[in-house]
């Protein structure tokens, strides 16, 4: 049979390319928009990858479709995930197409109509099925079926291809029969015809030396947080320190963060999914309390230690994270060479009805974690802890452009469980607001205490000075970093604490958007641009909504728009906080182009 000539869209670090490569396909042509991801592929050529290989660096939208080979067989390529993805979710919830990068399987769409090619792989985050309602996916699917393919898909864990990494990831197979296409059988696992275990993350890297100046680069320090690692059990993350899992004095509220923070590889098993853009404290971390080389990186994502990135250490493990697993490619490579173009291969398939294990994986784990929780409030009632230790102090909001003695934060306690707080934002002896508050126990929700704030002046500040001042008592009082702890991550919030009520005297605008804020309901949720011009009257209009957002944000409320978070769609706005975020809280602004 003569060679399967194959072309390589959104190519990235060549994860697909090097599996189809692996099983005896001839990829002649692969394209990136990116620089970092083209020049990997280029120095890999002759090694993992063709020599014979034309990379060309090219938004899909502007490539040339003439100068593709001629006579394709197969069309292979993911275009980029992060508008249906949980980690496009971080910034700004995923928006699936309402995000232009979710428009770019159009683009695929039109090099498949172009080539006409015997069947295609396209490869996606799960999330794709279920963003705007299920609707995306219906869109992409029925797209492909206009052009005369019949579409298969299925769900794969890379885990269960030899992959030291729960991975889940959507694979499609457009091809001209009329034949369901199968899905290659796990070849690990308790899936799998060998019930061989699955290869654990220890078992993968242990055999890697690192240097000294290595070692020095994987160093975990330096931050807030810095100091809980060593205090995580391999396989645990952040949730170690919530009551709910029974920490004495909690630092975060349960469900508060990604489950990736401070997440510490458990070396006898896979570890979570690798992202393509860590943060700080952004697992897996190693067991030895450290960060993760880039070659530790590779082995993890499945690349060959021959396989090279180019760029430095952010560039390349960007380029893995966003990678599809070679392992995993490799078999989808086989079935595709055996079902599509007849060439045998030694494989076993899936059954379209077959119900794999990692399905049920987070229906156990649910299961467990339930029963957890029930056992530490059992043990709660004889052990009560404390989410807040309630106490007396006078301090300082700051940093602040007002003076020190216009900026006094006095809490003072009432009785056993109700605080008092004090805040004077000008000379002025005018009440502007009151705001109570009522925190609860992480675990125990009939243990509570209540906060109320006053503020006095006439500063248009006094709603940052009003939350600057609980976030400030917060810190004072319990384990808590910041009212986020309290409150959690935007995009699933699970808070421990309500607004009761907010007494506006106020008639200045901020206050009242703070008091639209404060009904949690109105967070992460899209409203019209005209809804929050409409609180300032005649200050701004739609042309000048930027400049009213970047006023918004420096009273550290944060409020994202399509100008400043490209996964927001057109004329609406979105609150993530109900509270203005606290002066150790990065805030950037930016308008995208």
């Amino acid at each position: 049979m003569h060679s399967i000539r194959t072309i390589s869209l959104f190519s990235g670090g060549g994860g697909l390319d090097i599996g189809f490569e692996k099983a005896g396909f001839d990829i002649l042509f692969a394209t990136d928009f990116n620089h970092e991801c083209c020049e990997t592929l280029k120095i890999n050529q002759g090694n993992t990858l063709n020599s014979n290989l034309v990379v060309v660096e090219e938004d899909i939208n502007n490539l040339d479709l003439e100068m593709l080979p001629e006579n394709v067989d197969l069309i292979i390529g993911g275009p980029p995930c992060q508008s249906f993805s949980a980690s496009g979710r971080r910034a700004g919830g995923a928006a699936g197409q309402l995000d232009k990068r979710g428009l770019l399987f159009k683009s695929y769409c039109k090099v498949v109509e172009y080539v006409r090619p015997k069947a295609f792989l396209f490869e996606n985050v799960r999330g794709i099925l279920g963003t705007n309602h299920g609707e995306d996916f219906k869109i992409i699917k029925e797209s492909f079926e206009k052009l005369g393919y019949k579409v298969d898909y299925r769900i794969l864990d890379a885990e269960d291809y030899g992959v030291p990494q729960q991975r889940e990831r959507l694979f499609i197979v457009g091809h001209q029969g009329t034949q369901d296409f199968l899905f290659p059988k796990p070849v690990v696992g308790p899936d799998s015809s060998s019930k061989a275990p699955y290869i654990s993350v220890k078992e993968a890297i242990d055999d890697i030396s690192l240097t000294e100046e290595e070692l020095q680069s994987t160093k975990f320090e330096g931050g807030k947080y810095t100091h809980l690692l060593p205090l995580v059990p391999p396989g645990e993350n952040y949730l170690f320190f919530t009551a709910k899992r029974g920490y004495p004095e909690p630092i975060f509220a349960y469900r508060s963060r990604f489950s990736d923070f401070l997440y510490k590889a458990n070396p006898d098993k896979p570890v979570k999914t690798l992202i393509a853009s860590p943060g700080k404290y952004t697992g897996p971390l190693h067991w030895d309390n450290r960060y993760l080389t880039v070659n530790e990186y590779k082995r993890i994502q499945g690349f060959p230690d021959s396989h090279l990135f180019w760029g430095d250490k952010n560039a390349q493990i960007r380029q893995i994270g966003n990678s599809v697993c070679p392992k995993i490619a490799y078999y989808l490579a086989l079935a595709i060479k055996e079902q599509i173009f007849g060439c045998k291969s030694n494989i076993e398939y899936l059954q379209p009805n077959d119900v794999l294990s990692f399905d049920k994986r987070k229906g156990e784990k649910a299961k467990k974690t339930k029963q957890l929780h029930k056992a530490v409030m059992e043990r709660e009632k004889d052990t009560p802890s404390e989410t807040i230790h309630i106490c007396d102090f006078e301090s300082h909001i700051t940093p602040s452009n007002l003076p020190d003695e216009y900026n006094n934060l006095v809490a003072r306690k009432i009785d056993d469980n109700n605080v008092k707080i004090t805040v004077k934002t000008d000379k002025s002896r005018k009440k502007q607001a009151v705001l109570h508050l009522t925190i609860f126990d992480g675990v125990n929700k009939e243990r509570s205490v209540g906060i109320e704030v006053s503020v006095f002046g006439e500063s248009e500040f006094g709603v940052q000075a009003m939350w600057n001042a609980v976030d400030a008592w917060v810190k004072k009082s319990s384990n808590f970093y910041s009212l986020i702890e309290l409150y959690g991550h935007f995009t699933e919030p699970h808070p421990i604490f309500q607004v009761d009520w907010f007494q506006n005297r106020s008639e200045l605008p901020i206050f009242k958007f703070a008091q639209h804020c404060m009904n949690f309901n109105h967070c992460s949720v899209y409203f019209d641009k005209e809804h929050l011009l409409s609180m300032w009257g005649s200050t701004f209009d739609t042309n000048s909504f930027v400049n009213l957002e970047k006023l918004l944000r420096g009273y550290r409320f944060d409020l994202r728009s399509h100008e400043t978070n490209i996964a927001i769609p057109d004329g609406v706005y979105m609150v993530a906080y109900p509270f203005t975020l606290p002066y150790d809280k990065q805030m950037n602004f930016y308008v995208h182009e």
